[in-house]
C-alpha cells in the first residue's frame, strides 16, 4: 500500500478537512429536495458529521454547519486500512431513519499525497444494499492542519459548547426571561449587571456580574475571536463591534421589562456576518469573548461597510426588526490606525428628517494594507459586482434593510417623493461652494497659506511668517494668457483643470473642521506610488473633535447658509408683494385695474438664485 512512501518512526499525520459542497444530490423525499449532510468515518468509526443543509440540492457547508474538522491519525494505521476514509451523505429526516444517497473514500495514499488546499471532486456511489440515484459529487479540500489550525479549531468549539446566543424565547421561556434578573445590588450598595450572552468561559465566576464602569472597561478589551471572511486580497480591514446606547425598544411588552434583543448586521461587498444577541437591553456590550470580532478581506477601495442594529424575533412569521443602521466609507481612513468611532443610527440613508432617536453604534475599526501602490493603482479599475447568498428569507430582509434601510425608493408614494424633494434641496450646499470659489478665482482671494523666512531684527533670528496666497488665480491667470497665444494647447489644458480641480477640492475636504470628513491628501498617494507605502498612521487626538464641536460646525455652517438665503428669498418676495399692492392702489387711483395681474406668493424654490433675480 505505500508503493515508495518512506513513513517515519510512530509517524502521526493531522489533517485539516474541509466539506466544501454538494452538486446535483439525488432527491429522497416526495414532493422537494432532499436534506443532506455528510458524515466522515475510519475503520467503521465516526469521526466527524456535519449539519444538514434544508431542501437544497447544492448545499454549501459552512463553519457553524460543520465543514471543518481536524483528524488526527497514525500513518502506519491509515494505511493498513483498506477503504481509507469514507465519506457518505445521507438525508435527513425528522420521522424515521436517515436514507443514504451515497458514498465516497479517499485511499490513504492519496491523502498522504493531497496537495495542500486543493480542491476535488468526488462522485457519490450506492452502499451496498442501497439505492444507486446514479448522480451527485462533494467538493472537499485537505492540507496538513498546522499548529494555528488546530488552536483555531479547538478554541471555536470550546466557544460553541460554552458561549452559545440566547434560545428561542416562545411561550413559557419569555416569560423566564421576563423574570430573570439582569441587575442587582450589593450590600455597599453597588449596583452590578448580568453580563450577556454570558461570562467570559475562562473567568465565568469573575465575568458573570460585573458594575457599570468594569462593563465599560471590559467591552473596550481586545476581541478573544475573529471571523476572517471575504475573497479579496487588496487589504484586511479589522472591525470590532463594541456597544450601542439608547437604541428604540421594539417590543411590545416593554411595560413589562421585555426589551429589544439587540444583535448587529455587519454588510461588506460579498460579507454577511451578524453578531452575537443580547436580550433584552437598549444598551447593550459586546464582550472581548463574545462574536463581535471580523476581518473583512477587501476587494476594491471604494467598497462601503454597512451596519445595522436589529431586535431579533425568532418567531418564524415575524422578521427582525430594524432598530437603526449606517454606512461607512472607509476611502478616507489611514492604514495602521486604530479608530474608535460613534455613529447615530437612522432608519435609512435616503430619508429626512435625519433626526438622532434611533441610538448610536461604536466600533473599533482598523485597516491592514500589505502593499498601498497596489491599492492606489486598483482604482484605476471599477469594482466587481458581488452577489451575497442566505439561507433564508428572513436572513435576506436583514441584509436587505443592512444595505438600504426599510425606505423602498422605488415605491411610488408622497413619502418617497418627499424624500427625493429634500435630497435635493440638501444639494444646495454645493451651489454655494461653487460660489465661494469663483469669488476666491475672480478676486484673487487667498486660498493656500504659505510660510515665508523673515529676519527678527530684536532676536536675531529668523521668524516664518505666514499669509494666504493666491495660488489658484495666479495659475488661472497664467493659463489664459497661455491659451489666448497657444489655442492649440485647449485640450491640454481642459485636462490639467480637471486634475486641479480634483486637489482643489481634496484641499477644500480638508479645511473641513471635523478631522474624520478629511480626505487623503496628495502627499498621501505621492507616497504610496513611489515608496509602496503611505506617511504613516494618522494621529487624532481623542477630543479633537469634541472640542472642534463645541465651536463649529462645518455643517451647521452650511445649512445656516440655506436658512440665511429662505429668509433673504422670503424678505425679496414680501417687498415684491407689497410693491404690487402699492401699484394696485395707484391703478385703482386712476381707474385703470386690469384682470391680468397675478399676486406673486412667497416662498423659497429648488432654483438658488431666484433669491437674486427677483425683483
Amino acid at each position: 500500500a505505500l508503493k515508495g512512501i518512506q513513513l517515519q518512526k510512530d509517524e502521526r499525520l493531522t489533517f485539516l478537512i474541509d466539506i466544501c459542497s454538494g452538486s446535483d444530490l439525488p432527491q429522497s423525499d416526495v414532493g422537494r429536495q432532499s436534506d443532506p449532510y455528510v458524515t466522515a468515518s475510519f475503520e467503521g468509526r465516526q469521526i466527524h458529521q456535519t449539519g444538514y443543509r434544508s431542501n437544497n440540492a447544492n448545499p454549501i457547508w459552512t463553519l457553524r454547519k460543520g465543514s471543518l474538522f481536524i483528524w488526527k491519525v497514525d500513518a502506519l494505521e491509515l494505511f493498513e486500512s483498506r477503504p481509507g476514509l469514507v465519506f457518505e451523505v445521507k438525508d435527513y429526516d425528522t420521522v424515521g431513519e436517515d436514507e443514504s444517497l451515497g458514498f465516497f473514500s479517499v485511499s490513504a495514499r492519496t491523502l498522504y499525497k493531497w496537495p495542500d488546499n486543493e480542491r476535488k471532486v468526488f462522485a457519490l456511489k450506492p452502499l451496498p444494499g442501497e439505492t444507486d440515484f446514479k448522480q451527485g459529487k462533494i467538493a472537499i479540500r485537505i492540507r496538513r492542519a498546522t499548529d494555528y489550525d488546530i488552536e483555531f479549531m479547538e478554541t471555536y468549539k470550546s466557544k460553541q459548547t460554552n458561549l452559545r446566543t440566547q434560545p428561542k424565547m416562545k411561550g413559557a421561556a419569555v416569560i423566564k426571561e421576563v423574570l430573570t434578573k439582569n441587575s442587582r445590588k450589593e450590600k455597599d450598595g453597588t449596583r452590578e449587571y448580568r453580563v450577556r450572552p454570558g461570562p467570559d468561559p475562562k473567568r465565568q465566576e469573575a465575568t458573570t456580574w460585573l458594575t457599570k464602569d468594569k462593563l465599560e472597561q471590559e467591552c473596550m478589551k481586545a476581541s478573544h475571536n475573529w471571523v476572517d471572511i471575504g475573497s479579496g486580497n487588496l487589504g484586511k480591514i479589522h472591525l470590532e463591534v463594541i456597544k450601542c446606547d439608547k437604541l428604540p425598544n421594539m417590543d411590545s411588552g416593554g411595560n413589562f421589562g421585555i426589551k429589544t434583543d439587540a444583535f448587529a448586521s455587519l454588510v461588506y461587498e460579498d460579507c454577511f456576518v451578524q453578531t452575537d444577541v443580547i436580550s433584552n437591553c437598549l444598551s447593550p456590550r459586546w464582550m472581548p469573548w463574545s462574536q463581535r470580532a471580523f476581518v473583512f478581506n477587501m476587494m476594491h477601495t471604494s467598497s462601503q461597510l454597512f451596519i445595522a442594529v436589529f431586535d431579533s424575533d425568532d418567531t418564524p412569521l415575524n422578521d427582525h426588526d430594524l432598530c437603526g443602521r449606517v454606512s461607512i466609507d472607509l476611502c478616507n481612513f489611514m492604514p495602521g490606525t486604530v479608530y474608535t468611532l460613534d455613529y447615530n443610527l437612522f432608519p435609512t440613508a435616503k430619508s429626512s428628517p435625519r433626526d438622532a432617536k434611533y441610538g448610536t453604534i461604536t466600533i473599533r475599526l482598523r485597516l491592514e494594507l500589505a502593499d498601498e501602490k497596489t491599492l492606489v493603482l486598483s482604482n484605476m479599475k471599477p469594482p466587481q459586482s458581488v452577489y451575497v447568498n442566505v439561507q433564508t428569507q428572513k436572513d435576506f430582509h436583514v441584509l436587505r434593510q443592512t444595505v438600504e434601510g426599510n425606505l423602498d425608493t422605488k415605491e411610488y408614494s408622497l413619502s418617497t417623493i418627499t424624500a427625493y424633494c429634500d435630497e435635493l434641496m440638501s444639494y444646495l450646499t454645493i451651489y454655494y461652494g461653487l460660489e465661494d470659489a469663483v469669488i476666491r478665482l475672480f478676486l484673487w482671494r487667498g486660498g493656500k497659506e504659505v510660510f515665508i523666512p523673515t529676519p527678527d531684527i530684536a532676536t536675531k533670528s529668523i521668524k516664518w511668517i505666514g499669509f494666504r496666497f493666491p495660488l489658484t488665480s495666479v495659475i488661472a491667470f497664467l493659463s489664459i494668457i497661455n491659451l489666448v497665444e497657444k489655442p492649440d494647447l485647449i485640450p491640454s489644458f481642459l485636462f490639467a483643470s480637471a486634475g486641479w480641480l480634483l486637489v482643489l477640492t481634496a484641499g477644500w475636504r480638508r479645511e473641513n473642521p471635523n478631522p474624520f470628513m478629511w480626505c487623503k491628501n496628495f502627499q498621501y498617494f505621492v507616497f504610496a506610488l513611489v515608496f509602496g507605502r503611505g506617511p504613516g498612521p494618522q494621529t487624532i487626538d481623542p477630543k479633537q473633535w469634541a472640542e472642534v464641536k463645541a465651536n463649529a460646525n462645518n455643517s451647521d455652517y452650511w445649512q445656516a447658509r440655506v436658512v440665511r438665503a429662505e429668509e433673504k428669498a422670503k424678505q425679496r418676495a414680501e417687498e415684491y408683494r407689497k410693491e404690487q399692492e402699492e401699484y394696485l392702489r395707484e391703478l385703482e387711483e386712476i381707474g385703470d385695474v386690469t384682470d391680468d395681474l397675478v399676486e406673486y406668493s412667497a416662498g423659497f424654490g429648488i432654483d438658488p438664485i431666484r433669491a437674486y433675480l427677483f425683483p
